[in-house]
């Protein structure tokens, strides 16, 4: 039985994705049917350090998060709890548009600040689908039988674009809760008329069972659009795993070229080729994230008329056959270091500075679970983590606001400072300012300038 959980985000900008926030957060959960089983819907106020752009008030309209009392902890402690009822019976698989690149990073920010587990959506038996990358794929081999929208005679892969060719009304289209239900639509379109690609898609939500995928056909095609042009491409390739692959990471190769010119070359060439990049036939698969990906075996059940495809499975089959080959590309791929570049902001750091231990996870339920400031107190001169600290004494700043330490609070009014008037890896307020004239002066109707010169006066009083 599969659980669904449909999710989408708006938050209070786009760009600076470690110092947004989310303003509102809707889910649906749904059944193999997908008839719906709950639903949830909620939005929180604005941190006081946290920049809302002109922008983004302007496309979501949520001007209702300057009235809300509930704080962003708030929101960000009921979703959690709420994804914990809802894959208490059986683990979910999370759907988001874009999420890949956007919702899921952004979730696992607020999980992260609030000292709750970041990894959520693809621990525990849950996994990920990011539909928007595989309508990249359905864009690319199946647009003569999933109707692609145009938009001024270029395609369009915006998920109301998408829906609202089908005849799906899209009026409510950035609301998270409209758009919730604009990916169960979707999806329910995907497994009616690409039966075969839908299939596949489920095996492959996983990372054992993308590898599984990937191991069991010689050939797949990556598929990925261009926005520039608003066209797609697709690359032939084929995967170089071993039955002990584990890394999160598999080099393929793409099978555009030949194989056998690449045979003979010596370690060091092979290194030097891989460490290139730019026209190199290697590349490197994330199989524990969605891909624009399709089986070579999937598209060939639907009839679907691949140029080659002998010729490529040839050459599959030979990079196979070639263990000393494969051997030789994985172990460069696995000595590679991929360095991130240092974070100096806490907010920054949910990759580069390590996991809390178990210990430091048990104190977390403590303070989620502690009902007065001083107990939270206790528990926070207790955290190992410095980065932990410092959120935790940021939560407590929103929910005992009468309470806190003046010490605190002058901290705090010094990181609004900063973060209104120095300039920083977040939003820059002076452009923000300057893009809410230009947007004044492109409004055409009274509600969308008192949205605009809502984000305006909000920042107008942070600085």
């Amino acid at each position: 039985m599969n659980n669904f959980i449909f999710y989408d985000t708006e938050t209070s900008g786009v760009k600076e994705l470690d110092f947004i926030q989310v303003i509102q957060f809707a889910a649906i959960q749904v059944n193999d049917n997908f008839e719906n089983i709950n639903t949830f819907n909620e939005l929180c106020s604005p941190l006081p350090w946290t920049l809302v752009s002109p922008k983004a008030l302007l496309v979501n309209k949520k001007s209702e998060i300057f009235q809300t009392d509930k704080t962003h902890y708030e929101l960000i402690k009921q979703i959690h709890t709420t994804w914990i009822q809802w894959t208490n019976q059986f683990p979910a698989i999370f759907v988001t548009y874009n999420g890949m690149r956007f919702d899921e990073e952004v979730m696992r920010r607020q999980f992260y600040w609030n000292l709750f587990d970041p990894y959520f959506t693809n621990t525990n038996g849950n996994t990920r689908l990011d539909l928007y990358l595989k309508m990249q794929v359905i864009a690319h081999f199946y647009n003569q039988t999933f109707s692609i929208p145009e938009v001024n005679n270029q395609i369009s892969l915006k998920l109301e674009d998408i829906v609202s060719n089908f005849s799906i009304d899209t009026e409510n289209a950035h609301d998270a809760l409209a758009d919730c239900v604009f990916l169960i639509e979707l999806i329910k379109l995907i497994a009616d008329k690409l039966p075969n690609f839908y299939k596949e898609i489920l095996s492959t939500v996983s990372k054992d069972g993308y590898l599984k995928n990937l191991q069991s056909n010689p050939v797949h095609f990556n598929c990925y659009f261009i926005p520039r042009t608003k066209s797609t491409k697709a690359y032939p390739f084929t995967p170089l795993v071993t039955q002990y692959s584990q890394n999160k990471y598999i080099p393929i190769f793409d099978l555009s070229n030949d194989p056998e010119d690449y045979f003979d070359l010596s370690y060091t060439e092979l290194e030097q080729l891989i460490d290139k990049k730019k026209n190199s036939p290697f590349k490197r698969l994330a199989i524990n994230k969605t891909q624009p990906t399709i089986s070579l075996s999937t598209l060939i059940q639907d009839n679907l008329n691949v140029e080659d495809n002998d010729l490529l499975i040839e050459k599959a089959n030979k990079i196979k056959a070639n263990e000393n080959f494969c051997e030789k590309v994985i172990d460069i791929y696995n000595n590679f270091e991929f360095h991130n570049t240092q974070k100096l902001n806490i907010e920054e750091q949910i990759y580069s500075e390590g996991f809390p231990s178990s210990i430091e996870k048990d104190r977390f339920t403590q303070f989620h679970n502690a009902q007065t400031y001083q107990q939270r107190m206790n528990i926070i001169n207790s955290f190992e983590d410095s980065r932990h600290k410092e959120f935790a004494l940021r939560i407590c700043a929103q929910q005992h606001s009468e309470e806190v330490d003046k010490n605190l609070l002058l901290s705090l009014k010094e990181l609004i400072r900063s973060r209104f008037n120095d300039d920083g890896p977040w939003p820059n307020s002076l452009q923000n300012l300057e893009e809410g004239k230009s947007l004044l002066l492109e409004a055409n109707n009274k509600h969308d300038k008192e949205l605009i010169n809502l984000a305006i006066n909000s920042i107008k009083k942070s600085l």
